[in-house]
């Protein structure tokens, strides 16, 4: 079926271009998720969804919108000193110490002059008295001077005004009142009914606008209009979504975006890898028709082009019996290879790649550790006319010899357009795919040591002229580890 529909429509593969605008746009959605996630904008929101859905803060909603001056402890008191203004007795007493008479009457009776009194009139009227008065001599005596004394202390006018007030029922309560809890009570409610915080406190819940007035409906506010704000908007959606479960799971190890004027040294060498390690230059493999050079490798267009061309040279040639030797080759091509900078056990390994010859003109995208074995070829062009590649993993066994697993993939002309060539590599299995479609999946004879990348456009057989020049271009080359 997915031959039929290739046939009909070009290709079983999504668009190069949608693909990649995809996974750039799920890529951008996930960093801005990051930052929505660090901001202060979702740190507020996340501090008033906690505070407005709390049982504390519904409760002061509730009794801001409904509750009346008469449901408070604050009207209580209100009404207690009422009643404890309109009593009697407070009445009097308050009479009675606003007019001093209360206080009057009760430093007279706490006098030494009152107090005298008191003890002269107890002393006439008592026997030891009335037998001295009936002496002859009694003008003569003591007691006749206490008499006299009490008679004008009787006369004078403070004492005369304390015994009238001394038993008035206006003294009796003033005196009765004066150290009691109840009054007490009346002045100290008193002093909270006229604060300014008990006014204050009664006009605000006599407002009938209070609620709209307060922090609370502030908050709700600002968390309404948070709700309503596009970026909280899609981060809540996103977030239930789970759309970046996959990229979560992966962190880029190595990149290139070949967007410099020259190739990063750094990261690249333009031969094999034991080429450079052992003579510092480049060299072939006996069945190849191509030497590599390093002018057929150039960054272009934010590419990194390999050119395959027609050109007499000399260079080294690998032989495993005899070694190297010098050779005249018709052709020249190019190589890179991270082999002095980077390699990596597992993880994912993708590059954006176009070619626009297949075979006899072998474009590869492949992997390989310290030895030729085990070599995983993500993809190799080795049927004319670009219309399939191939895929495989080689690996050696002691028993066997070499053992290679490939797969042949269809479905579409591969020299038309870029294509994203990937690799998951994990300790179970290594699969294979092309713009995010899987092509072969192999669970047998999995490597597990680290490897390293490696481009290459070589020459099994002489191609036709018509075919050259050749190039593949890279668009951008990525490595990721599972985390």
């Amino acid at each position: 079926m997915a031959g039929i529909f290739a046939t009909i429509f070009g290709s079983k593969f999504p668009d190069t271009g949608k693909y990649e605008a995809s996974q750039i746009q799920l890529r951008e959605n996930f960093k801005k998720f990051l930052e929505i996630g660090e901001s202060d904008l979702w740190k507020r929101y996340l501090e008033l969804d906690h505070e407005v859905h709390s049982g504390d803060f519904e409760k002061r909603v509730e009794e801001l919108k409904n509750k009346k001056f008469k449901d408070t402890q604050q009207y209580k008191q209100l009404k207690r000193f009422k009643e404890l203004d309109k009593s009697k007795d407070i009445k009097t007493y308050l009479k009675a110490s606003k007019s001093g008479t209360g206080k009057k009457t009760e430093d007279i009776l706490a006098s030494d002059k009152f107090k005298n009194f008191r003890e002269l009139e107890k002393y006439t009227n008592s026997p030891e008295f009335y037998k001295a008065k009936a002496s002859p001599d009694f003008k003569k005596s003591e007691a006749h001077e206490a008499d006299k004394e009490f008679k004008r202390l009787k006369k004078d006018h403070s004492v005369r005004w304390a015994i009238k007030n001394e038993k008035s029922s206006s003294y009796q309560t003033y005196k009765k009142l004066k150290d009691s809890q109840k009054l007490t009570e009346y002045f100290e409610l008193k002093a909270s009914i006229e604060s300014k915080e008990f006014k204050d406190f009664k006009e605000f819940m006599e407002d009938k606008h209070r609620f709209k007035k307060s922090e609370e409906a502030a908050l709700l506010k600002e968390f309404s209009d948070l709700q309503k704000n596009n970026d909280i908007v899609w981060y809540l959606k996103t977030k239930q979504e789970k759309p970046f479960e996959e990229l979560k799971k992966w962190e880029v190890t190595f990149e290139d975006n070949f967007d410099k004027a020259n190739i990063d040294q750094n990261k690249w060498i333009k031969s094999y890898y034991w080429g450079k390690a052992l003579m510092n230059d480049s060299y072939s493999l006996e069945n190849e028709k191509q030497l590599f050079s390093d002018s057929n490798v150039e960054l272009r267009d934010s590419n990194l082009r390999i050119t395959t061309q027609q050109e007499t040279s000399k260079g080294k040639v690998w032989n495993s019996s005899w070694g190297f030797r010098e050779r005249a080759f018709d052709y020249t091509s190019g190589l890179i290879s991270t082999g002095q900078s980077f390699r990596q056990q597992y993880g994912r390994f993708e590059a954006k790649v176009r070619f626009n010859a297949s075979y006899p003109i072998m474009n590869v995208f492949w992997m390989v550790g310290e030895k030729m074995t085990p070599h995983i070829e993500i993809f190799k062009s080795v049927v004319p006319g670009g219309k399939a590649l191939e895929s495989g993993l080689i690996t050696e066994s002691k028993d066997n010899g070499l053992v290679e697993a490939k797969k042949r993939i269809k479905g579409a002309n591969f020299t038309r357009d870029f294509y994203i060539y990937s690799l998951d590599w994990s300790e179970k299995e290594i699969v294979w795919k092309i713009n995010g479609v899987e092509v072969f999946r192999q669970t047998k004879n999995i490597p597990k040591e680290p490897m390293y990348l490696s481009f290459c456009t070589t020459l099994p057989e002489e191609p036709k002229e018509k075919d050259l020049p050749a190039t593949m271009e890279i668009n951008w080359v990525r490595c990721f580890k599972h985390i």
